[in-house]
């Protein structure tokens, strides 16, 4: 059931879920009534010989007789193609809408007949009727109409030869023959439907070959409009995917509502009480989910998570009581306090993409930030574009971290405010600005063009999503968690997590702290956010964390 859980708050909750069941519902009429307004229909509905033998066709004259013979031989070769054709759409389809007339051809089987029926009316039958055009095969779909209904007709009544009362087929040579029919300007009205009975025989070539099953039908309404096959054509359709996925929404949905939360997860160590994370701002944006996931859990839970910078929420710990736990970027120096490792958290020095560069090594960086050199084009010659730092304060565990592994000494004073000029110390020798978060550092450095900064990877991956930012790789190394080992890149470091003591196995704390580090629903939530859990699924600890 967690998993279920798990599922919704990645859908956003019942609320968002309940808008995607009704709009999977109504996807269909939304196709049909406003994505795809004009829409004609059809589907053959017969297509075979006519099978009269002659004890169906004779009127008492011999059945022997060998005319009667001839005829059923020319009604062997002969067949019917029924088609329905239908305006499905919710707007009346005019002559003018259609950019290819509906045309219907039936491979070598030559047209004899037709006829239109079930229209609704004598006048729109009419009107059909005058719309049916055929052809012969050399001119194509789209060549010069041959003829109409009437004059198919006279010219069949002409090629027949009359026997008491039953036709029989002459061929007279140097006569058209027409192989397909087009409906001109067909005008439908909404829900409005007839069908189409074409005659057909087989071609004077093929006097004892298999009959014909060929049935090929083209056309093309302007706009966004469709002519569709109204024939099944498998067990997928659109409504049944659409309703499908909204019947398994619901169920999940059902399922998850009707159920207490907790009541069936065994798995999550769940107490009740207050709880106070505070501490890194790098992380806490992931802790906050993961605080959510358990209160979810766990209703007799309470847990607010404030962003407050490791270090000082390391003092808060030291000086608070065993209520409040802190998360801190990289192992902190206080006396007294109960640590324990949650996660790998990888950093990144980040340039605006003007600079031009991908790489960068530990000492022109220091001589970046002890402001030797000022323009980019000291670091990489070319044009002149002036260096601006984008930092963090004195409070961010970031900052302590990039001072103590990459610059080797502190960050130059603060002189800038708006990260462009130095409008705070014009006598300072680089220009450097603040920000309070990763986020605000990484979104500054996209919009300045010269700005570098540092920041953590998921704030970075964030934010290249619509910034202009590069990444550097350090002395021309990269992290690479997949290796186990820190590979010569500096810049990263261990998440963890203070409590003034060690807490209790049953309190809220000691619980909670047991949900962060080892249950997979907090393992994928960080994972998910970009960060290497120090407890791999197996329980093992991580190598690389102990290293720091």
């Amino acid at each position: 059931m967690h998993l279920l859980r798990s599922a919704l708050d990645f859908l956003g909750g019942p609320g968002p879920v309940l808008l995607a069941i009704g709009l999977l519902f109504a996807t269909p009429a939304i196709d049909r009534l406003f994505v795809r307004r004009k829409r004609l229909g059809f589907r053959v509905l017969y297509n075979s010989k006519i099978g009269l033998g002659p004890e169906q066709l004779h009127d008492g004259t011999e059945p022997n007789s060998p005319q009667l013979r001839e005829l059923v031989r020319v009604l062997d070769r002969m067949s019917i193609v029924v088609i329905r054709i239908g305006n499905t759409g919710s707007y009346d389809i005019d002559g003018e809408d259609f950019d290819k007339p509906l045309t219907f051809t039936f491979g070598d089987r030559v047209v004899w007949n037709a006829r239109v029926s079930e229209a609704g009316s004598e006048e729109v039958k009419a009107e059909i009727r005058r719309s049916l055009r055929f052809f012969g095969s050399a001119e194509a779909e789209a060549g010069p109409v041959r003829a109409s209904l009437p004059t198919v007709r006279e010219r069949m009544a002409q090629r027949v030869a009359r026997w008491g009362g039953l036709a029989v087929t002459a061929d007279p040579p140097g006569e058209p023959v027409w192989h397909g029919v087009r409906l001109e300007e067909l005008a439908l009205r909404r829900k409005q439907k007839f069908k189409l009975l074409v005659v057909l025989r087989e071609p004077d070539g093929n006097p004892d070959g298999e009959l014909g099953k060929d049935v090929k039908i083209v056309g093309s309404l302007g706009g966004s409009g469709i002519v569709h096959d109204e024939r099944p054509k498998g067990l997928l359709t659109l409504p049944r995917l659409t309703g499908g996925l909204a019947a398994l929404l619901a169920a999940v949905l059902v399922l998850v509502l009707a159920w207490p939360p907790g009541s069936t997860d065994t798995t999550v160590p769940c107490a009740t009480g207050k709880l106070a994370v505070v501490g890194s701002s790098v992380f806490m944006p992931t802790m906050a989910a993961i605080a959510d996931q358990y209160e979810k859990a766990c209703p007799g839970a309470e847990i607010t998570t404030t962003a407050t910078g490791s270090i000082q929420g390391v003092r808060d710990v030291a000086a608070g009581d065993d209520r409040t736990i802190a998360l801190s970027d990289g192992k902190q120096e206080a006396q007294g306090v109960f640590a324990r490792q949650l996660a790998i958290v990888v950093y990144h020095v980040v340039v605006h993409g003007s600079v031009g560069l991908d790489t960068i090594t530990v000492e022109q960086l220091r001589k970046i930030y002890r402001g030797e050199y000022t323009d980019w084009s000291q670091v990489r010659g070319g044009a002149p574009l002036p260096i601006r730092i984008v930092g963090r304060g004195g409070e961010s565990g970031t900052r302590e971290l990039f001072e103590r592994r990459v610059l080797g000494g502190s960050e130059s004073a603060l002189s800038s405010n708006d990260c462009r000029v130095k409008d705070r110390a014009p006598e300072a020798p680089v220009i450097r600005c603040e920000r309070d978060e990763n986020a605000d550092v990484v979104n500054m450095i996209g919009a300045v063009e010269g700005a570098i900064g540092y920041a953590d990877a998921p704030s970075v991956a964030q934010a290249r999503k619509t910034d202009a930012l590069t990444a550097l790789s350090l002395n021309g190394k990269v992290f690479d968690a997949a290796a186990g080992v820190e590979a010569g890149y500096p810049f990263w470091t261990v998440e963890y997590l203070y409590a003034r003591s060690e807490p209790a196995a049953g309190s809220l704390a000691g619980r909670f702290l047991a949900y962060v580090r080892e249950h997979d629903d907090a393992r994928v939530r960080m994972k998910d956010a970009g960060y290497l859990p120090c407890l791999a699924a197996d329980r093992v600890p991580v190598d690389l964390c102990g290293s720091r």
